[in-house]
């Protein structure tokens, strides 16, 4: 009785909220006609150089990823033509849109309206190995039952045969210049800013919530602070910003795909604080991105930003079905992320030599409760093996730079963890990596993503059973974990 009660008070504020904002936009007037003018290459602080301006960055070229891009509007000579035939002014008081409509598809939608933007970059994912890895355990049906996974894992339920297009369902990623362009601070959900609106059409490119406004047009048009108005901006910013198993593996790669094909002149809208601070450090060591361009996003003092063109990037096509929205951890994106940030220090001086088990801060959610005997167990397992002098344990607890973590993980052969945000660091491991997942079986469902994420890395990904709740400390089930710790030992020392 009581659940029920909850519901249904859950229902009136949601139905509530709907009819008050429905209410509040439909009071404010409609947005009018501001001052435009036709533009020029010096108002969009384009250089008359076009091949100055539109050469492949040099950074793409060093780190091997040119082929992870079509380069689309370079062959087709878009990049003269995509221009905002007028430019708009931001409006200065609140307004409604008014009538405007949803654009999902947006290689259909330039082709006949390209008075409203161009198609940057249009690239086919790349295929996935054949036939599909799967997780590696005792028994993937006992381990996925046991975990309750088995019908939310795709990995878990689909004949092999099936998995290349369904992991993911996307088929091509897809980048886009947008004219006249607001970027979004989060109308469906707070932790899902960056969606793209004008005063004619909402950009929902992807289903990234499962609210129902997922797909809802933006109509209440925002005034927009002076500094946060741009001649051209590229948008990252996307779902939990800058917590790191969403950073690094979704909004990192969309990073590197828009400053892949995206003008330098460009301002560039990130996520502010967390890794994605250490990781823009590293773009910039890298010389991938400038400092200079930088615009911070924070969510504790979220502003709507305004440009003439708004650049972002996206998994094609739009995926409406919830239960087969399987559009991130593309392999190309892994492939991506890996190469720029840390494939090219993997020579052959680096010495593959480490274990390393990801210990979360004791009493935290999903810290493993058997830690220290886990530790102990490697140590003595190793011991005993053939590689005592090639392998040692190493713990980590997520201090220091991202550098240094990325320069740990380089080196590992095995790599074990509960699930969390440590186990985001599998993307610097190099392929033939071993990582151990560890479960767990109440709350919230074990997700699939550092499975995905793995096995398009080409690792050697296990899933070790565990027990508990995710909002807790869990237990590990060590007859399992020393079954699939001595299995790889084993595997080690007969393929060297």
């Amino acid at each position: 009785m009581r659940r029920k009660s909850l519901i249904l008070t859950f229902v009136i504020i949601i139905f509530s909220f709907a009819i008050v904002n429905r209410l509040f936009i439909s009071r404010l007037p409609i947005c009018g006609k501001l001052s435009s003018n036709t533009p020029s290459l010096s108002t969009l602080t384009w250089k008359d150089n076009h091949d100055e301006l539109w050469k492949i960055p040099e950074w793409v070229e060093r780190y091997n990823v040119t082929h992870l891009f079509d380069w689309t509007w370079h062959k087709n000579g878009d990049y003269k033509r995509c221009r905002p035939p007028i430019i708009r002014l931001p409006q200065t008081t609140t307004c409604s849109a008014g009538s405007t409509i949803v654009v999902n598809n947006a290689l259909e939608f330039f082709r006949s309206h390209p008075e409203h933007g161009c198609v940057v970059d249009d690239i086919a994912r790349l295929p996935n190995l054949i036939p599909h890895p799967l997780p590696r355990t005792r028994s993937l049906s006992d381990t996925c039952s046991e975990l309750n996974i088995k019908r939310d894992w795709i990995l878990c339920n689909k004949p092999q045969v099936e998995l290349d297009r369904w992991l993911p369902t996307t088929t091509r990623l897809l980048t886009v210049a947008i004219f006249n362009a607001y970027v979004d601070t989060g109308h469906c959900h707070p932790d899902v800013p960056g969606t793209i609106f004008t005063e004619y059409a909402t950009y929902h490119l992807q289903r990234w919530t499962n609210r129902w406004c997922n797909n809802d047009p933006i109509r209440q048009i925002p005034t927009i602070d002076a500094q946060n108005q741009h001649s051209e901006l590229i948008d990252t910013i996307g779902n939990y910003l800058s917590a790191p198993g969403h950073f690094g593996p979704q909004q990192l790669p969309r990073l590197l795909r828009l400053l892949a094909t995206a003008p330098t002149t460009a301002k560039v809208l990130v996520a502010k604080g967390g890794v994605a601070d250490g990781l823009i450090d590293i773009l910039v060591d890298r010389g991938v991105v400038t400092r200079d361009r930088i615009v911070p996003y924070e969510k504790q003092n979220s502003s709507y930003h305004y440009a003439h063109i708004v650049y972002r990037s996206e998994a094609w096509p739009y995926l409406n079905d919830a239960s087969n929205s399987h559009y991130v951890h593309d392999r190309t994106d892994m492939q991506l992320v890996h190469r720029v940030l840390a494939a090219d220090k993997q020579g052959s001086d680096t010495k593959r030599n480490l274990v390393i088990l990801i210990k979360r801060k004791i009493g935290a959610t999903r810290s493993i409760i058997e830690h220290s005997h886990i530790a102990v167990f490697i140590e003595s397992a190793l011991s005993k093996s053939k590689l005592a002098n090639d392998l040692h344990l190493a713990i980590f607890e997520a201090h220091g730079h991202m550098r240094e973590h990325i320069d740990l993980f380089r080196r590992a052969r095995i790599i074990v963890g509960p699930h969390g945000a440590g186990m985001m660091n599998i993307l610097w491991a190099p392929p033939g990596t071993h990582v151990v997942e560890v479960g767990y079986t109440d709350g919230m469902r074990f997700p699939d993503m550092y499975a995905e994420m793995s096995l398009h890395l080409d690792h050697h990904y296990w899933i070790c059973k565990g027990y508990g709740n995710y909002a807790k400390p869990i237990h590990i089930d060590m007859e399992d974990f020393t079954f699939i710790f001595n299995e790889i030992i084993y595997e080690i020392e007969n393929a060297k």
